[in-house]
């Protein structure tokens, strides 16, 4: 994949440049800008591969923004257009640095050669980068691996005289991975690269054994926790294999990694005290923070169970927490913002009969394109507000479901009826049902069956010779005690008062 950023003030040259780019094979993201000011202002925030640009156009001509372009990305690969007549100004860019230039009227046959040239150059320098990376990446990894399990300080003597140590004080948690398998031999090598797609946060990874890797984090201020959710429920979504995570605390210097390690290490024997926990963070003694100073990884299991529970008031009050959190916050980075309000929208989507896996990947896309906060709060409401629509419109469209759910308890009040139960009759959710029935009744479930039940007894009572053991039975109580103190909390006397007509809390059921 190539990023093209093509430049001209002359839109009819631009979409004849993209057309010829098209004819070329190799896959590419292209960009395009009316000036240099507006090039340059687009290179200050994002990296391309090659830039393509006419030499004469307002604001900024391309001189200027050659000059700045290679100041900023040194290994850019540069090519200008220029007609006959600026063909001085073209030689003068080439102390600059351009790769090679194109006069115009553009030459196809002499533009797919220059294209071609500069990709080849593009691909031969990220080869010797990738390259370059992977040995820094292996001394890193075997130096790492040496000190943390030694702590010794001739490693780190060693190591300083072949890589940059002070990398290293750039990382300030680390997450361990385990698995009861030997995982990691068979896919250690592109779990990373993995991890790193579904986070797209930066991180060191570490295969410690076949059964054991460590990611080594940056941000300081981030919820690890959090972070460790997304990494278990990923993992667990995609391999058919048991996974344990550890969090540890924060830490300002490498210095501090082996005692790190050992305390990742006790965490994870948790695992053998607590086997339904997967995530195990470190105990640390919580600073007095401001109300709305709240763990991210806190709010979002709310945020969760809100949207298990359907209930908007209390996701609305959730989301916005998060927003007096983050909406003035200049010490959180850009990325980590994003990353928090996509899990909003993520879980949203939990909610199976809202949206779809494709739409969800299109709305959390749409949210890291965002260039600031107003926007990713801006995106996230409209996707709670489209939650919101669904559920209504599910309302309206589950009051059959809710009907034969009522029907179901007036013919069958005598059984023992719960929600599970009554959910599978129509089909749906327990959750969901819960949900709906309590919005189209305005009572839960529960009350409404003690309702049905209370109100046959009645008529049972009323209308029939028989004994309060018979009716408790024939209403669905086993036990007679509990649905006479049931009858009299709901109707203020005892069946056989209330039978009299006395209302008179008089206790001749017994002699029933």
């Amino acid at each position: 994949m190539y990023r093209i950023l093509i430049v001209d003030d002359e839109k009819i040259e631009r979409e004849g440049i993209k057309y010829l780019l098209s004819a070329d094979q190799e896959e590419k993201e292209i960009f395009e800008m009316s000036d240099g000011r507006q090039a340059w202002d687009f290179l200050k925030q994002e990296k391309v591969d090659l830039l393509l640009t006419d030499i004469k156009m307002p604001h900024m001509d391309g001189l200027e923004l050659v000059r700045r372009a290679r100041e900023k990305q040194p290994n850019l690969k540069i090519v200008i257009f220029s007609g006959y007549g600026d063909f001085s100004f073209a030689q003068e860019a080439i102390r600059y640095g351009v790769t090679d230039y194109i006069l115009k009227p553009v030459d196809p046959e002499q533009f797919e050669k220059t294209i071609q040239r500069a990709e080849q150059e593009i691909a031969l320098e990220r080869n010797k980068r990738r390259k370059e990376s992977k040995e820094k990446d292996f001394l890193n990894q075997y130096f790492l691996q040496s000190y943390l399990y030694s702590g010794s300080k001739k490693i780190l003597e060693e190591a300083e005289e072949m890589i940059a140590l002070e990398e290293w004080n750039k990382w300030h948690c680390a997450v361990m991975i385990e698995t009861g398998t030997d995982f990691f031999d068979s896919d250690k090598e592109v779990l990373g690269d993995e991890i790193f797609r579904e986070l797209r946060r930066e991180f060191f990874y570490l295969n410690l054994n076949g059964r054991q890797s460590v990611l080594l984090f940056q941000d300081r201020y981030c919820d690890y926790t959090l972070v460790a959710k997304n990494i278990y429920l990923y993992l667990k979504k995609k391999y058919p294999v048991k996974f344990h995570l550890a969090v540890s605390r924060k830490f300002e210097s490498y210095e501090e990694l082996p005692v790190i390690m050992e305390q990742l290490e006790q965490l994870m024997e948790e695992k053998f005290y607590h086997p339904d926990q997967h995530i195990f963070g470190w105990e640390e003694e919580e600073e007095k923070t401001a109300p709305g100073d709240v763990q991210d990884s806190r709010l979002m299991q709310k945020i969760a169970e809100d949207v298990s529970r359907k209930d908007m008031g209390q996701l609305w009050n959730h989301f916005r927490c998060l927003c007096e959190k983050y909406k003035d916050n200049l010490q959180f980075s850009a990325m980590y913002i994003k990353f928090v309000f996509s899990n909003v929208i993520q879980e949203l989507f939990a909610e199976n009969q809202f949206g779809g896996e494709h739409k969800l990947e299109k709305e959390v896309q749409r949210l890291y394109n965002c260039s600031n906060i107003s926007q990713i709060l801006e995106v996230t409401e409209e996707n709670i507000k489209e939650y919101e629509n669904f559920l209504n419109r599910s309302m309206s469209e589950s009051r059959n479901e809710v009907a034969a759910v009522k029907n179901y308890i007036y013919q069958n009040y005598k059984e023992d009826l719960n929600l599970e139960t009554l959910a599978e009759k129509v089909y749906l959710s327990s959750g969901y049902l819960s949900f709906i029935f309590k919005r189209e009744t305005g009572m839960n479930l529960n009350r409404f069956i003690r309702v049905v039940r209370m109100e046959k007894a009645k008529e049972l009572l009323c209308g029939t010779n028989m004994k309060v053991a018979q009716v408790s039975e024939e209403v669905g109580f086993a036990n007679v005690s509990y649905f006479c103190r049931s009858f009299r909390e709901y109707y203020g006397s005892s069946p056989e008062s209330y039978r009299k007509g006395t209302g008179e809390d008089e206790e001749h059921f017994a002699k029933d």
